[in-house]
């Protein structure tokens, strides 16, 4: 990526899934500028109405309005960057604005609905320790990568249960801890250091894989008759919305239980407001 923009993301903590799908957002917006120019267009030349056609030509390819104003926070970060050190006179994307979700609250779920089925789903008989084990952590706002603990960054406290990640830790107690603990055990023998695996075909197991994850919160979601399909990110946002709101916690509170950069913190809260509100 020119300019060290990778190498920023790298020096500001962020997740390698995040720099990978920003790198990817980018390339894709200057292959589009490129083909439609026919040349190689400058950064400093770039223009609003270049980003507006690139966000348009992405709704006529059938992306949402949720996953173009991704791409536009992703155009704003870059830019932003750019014009910061001084690669750009003026930051393109400053007056474009995001797409209005109008239909987001009728398929969003809130992050008390989700505690709500945490006692049916623990007490759920037909539910592995496993799918259970998987909602308890999911409700700890974890990404994909944060799954992939191994088995000795997991401290028994007797009444509670400590699980170290790399930039942060998770509590867990009472009927968490239990019902994390039950499938812990299970996966000392799993032949891998690690906590959670998926099972290939060829019989080798790895760090579980984001689909294996998906397999079992989707299960769950169809099960109780959730108002939509979860995904992490949409559980990270009602967990962000849920603290900042409900548990009026404050933004650097946020970026310790999240184990993000206050910065960070602040950019999810601010996608959460926009959410919920």
């Amino acid at each position: 990526m020119p300019y060290g923009y990778t190498s920023y993301m790298e020096r500001e903590g962020y997740s390698t899934e995040t720099i990978t799908s920003y790198v990817k957002t980018v390339r894709a917006f200057f292959r589009y500028i490129d083909m439609k120019y026919e040349k190689n267009k400058e950064v400093f030349e770039i223009t609003p109405k270049d980003i507006k056609t690139f966000i348009d030509s992405c709704l006529s390819d059938g992306h949402s309005k949720m996953t173009c104003n991704k791409y536009l926070s992703i155009l704003k970060s870059f830019f932003d960057y750019l014009w910061q050190k001084d690669k750009i006179a003026a930051d393109p994307t400053v007056k474009i604005k995001r797409l209005v979700l109008e239909d987001t609250k009728k398929t969003e779920i809130t992050y008390q609905q989700l505690l709500d089925i945490l006692p049916d789903i623990l007490s759920n008989p037909t539910y592995s320790s496993l799918r259970k084990a998987i909602y308890v952590l999911t409700l700890k706002g974890l990404r994909h990568s944060e799954f992939q603990f191994i088995k000795e960054n997991v401290v028994d406290m007797g009444d509670s249960v400590t699980i170290k990640l790399k930039k942060h830790e998770i509590n867990l107690t009472h009927d968490a801890a239990e019902t994390f603990m039950s499938y812990y055990y299970e996966s000392q023998f799993n032949g891998t250091p690690f906590v959670f695996i998926t099972k290939k075909h060829d019989s080798t197991s790895v760090p579980i894989e984001i689909m294996s994850l998906y397999a079992h919160i989707n299960a769950i979601s169809k099960d109780y008759g959730l108002p939509t399909k979860l995904n992490l990110n949409m559980i990270r946002n009602a967990y962000a919305y849920y603290l900042y709101k409900q548990k009026r916690y404050t933004i650097e509170s946020i970026s310790t239980i999240l184990g993000i950069k206050p910065a960070s913190a602040a950019q999810l809260v601010k996608t959460s407001m926009v959410r919920y509100q």
